[in-house]
């Protein structure tokens, strides 16, 4: 049993490194997106310190303990386009993004299984300085495909601290927001251990993802703490560690959020640079192919969206010369149905409508 507590606290760390300045985190700026790829790098660990306002975090001089890795966003199942799956060290970890809010539903890998019969609300939005959440969870799964796991416990997010953030390559964020993750298991399956995460995520203004986090793991077992039952238990910390998330390598600048109406350009102002565009086939059945002309030098990309305004495919920007050029979407996992295509050209957009058959 003291196996399977270790595998699942790995397991629930990998979970919680996702979690989200001065300005409110909002839907459109830092909701999960299809198809982003987010590098990371797991570093000394460094202490977060006191909340409040006018903090400083000098983390420029972390030390690297790992690789850098990457976490990847997909859909999983086409036929629900609510439900996002982040995939990283080999886990596949599913959440529930609409109206708002975002909830973990649970996660899987080669030994474990776990779905959330009670899903965590893991953000709420828009959430600025001060704003807290809290929700209870319930799971059950199995550890490998024969040993049934019980999870219960409750998550409190708190939006705590504000301040400048100093990250390693001599970035410096002046308006840095700091959100406290604390997820208490009451039940892991064994009754006299309890065991609580707590994470710590800064976020920059214009960019999705945090930038640095801070974790630290605690079992509980029957000692010298009460818990909320008022029964003594006493903590061990079992693991503490950092990641360092480099902003020039989150692949999530490129708009694959719903894009609001007001945003987008007219068919004159884009025209004089993206010319002659041709989108076959129209409807389209597994690849969209795009062939266009740019009058002068410019970064271009595509996205798909449902009917919802929820992104499905993109490609990735590129700076591309005057001349012709083409781009393929791969699209055979969309749903019959009509899309928005937008065209991004340096600052502008425009939208197409599509057909998948």
């Amino acid at each position: 049993m003291r196996k399977i507590i270790y595998l699942l606290l790995i397991t629930v760390v990998g979970y919680n490194l996702q979690a989200h300045n001065f300005y409110a985190l909002s839907f459109y700026r830092n909701a999960y997106r299809v198809a982003d790829k987010i590098t990371k790098q797991q570093v000394e660990y460094k202490d977060p310190g006191t909340c409040g306002q006018g903090k400083i975090w000098d983390f420029s001089n972390v030390q690297p303990v790992n690789e850098e890795y990457t976490l990847n966003y997909f859909i999983p199942d086409s036929t629900d386009m609510t439900r996002l799956c982040g995939m990283e060290h080999n886990t596949r970890y599913y959440y529930r993004q609409q109206h708002d809010s975002l909830q973990a539903l649970g996660y899987e890998n080669s030994t474990t299984y776990m779905e959330y019969v009670v899903p965590e609300l893991r953000m709420h939005f828009p959430f600025a300085y001060g704003d807290t959440l809290y929700s209870i969870f319930e799971g059950i799964g199995q550890y490998s495909h024969f040993l049934d796991l019980t999870v219960k416990g409750y998550t409190r997010v708190l939006a705590d601290a504000e301040g400048e953030l100093r990250l390693p390559q001599g970035e410096t964020i002046r308006n840095a927001l700091r959100v406290r993750t604390l997820r208490h298991y009451v039940e892991t399956g064994k009754d006299s251990v309890e065991m609580t995460l707590d994470t710590y995520s800064w976020f920059a203004a214009g960019i999705r993802y945090p930038v640095f986090e801070s974790i630290k793991t605690a079992i509980s077992r029957k000692g010298d703490k009460q818990n909320e039952n008022g029964e003594s238990m006493t903590d061990t910390t079992v693991f503490a560690t950092s990641f360092y998330y480099p902003a020039q390598k989150q692949i999530s600048q490129i708009e694959t959020a719903p894009i609001p109406e007001d945003s987008l350009s007219t068919d004159r102002d884009i025209a004089s640079v993206f010319t002659e565009a041709q989108y076959m086939p129209n409807p389209m059945v597994d690849n969209l192919y795009i062939n266009y002309k740019l009058t002068r030098s410019a970064k271009v990309w595509f996205t798909v969206h449902n009917n919802i305004g929820m992104p499905q495919c993109a490609s990735t920007p590129e700076y591309q010369s005057e001349g012709y050029h083409s781009s393929t979407l791969n699209i055979s996992g969309l749903i019959t149905g009509v899309y928005s295509l937008y065209v991004h050209v340096d600052d502008k957009v425009i939208r197409v409508n599509v057909i998948k058959k």
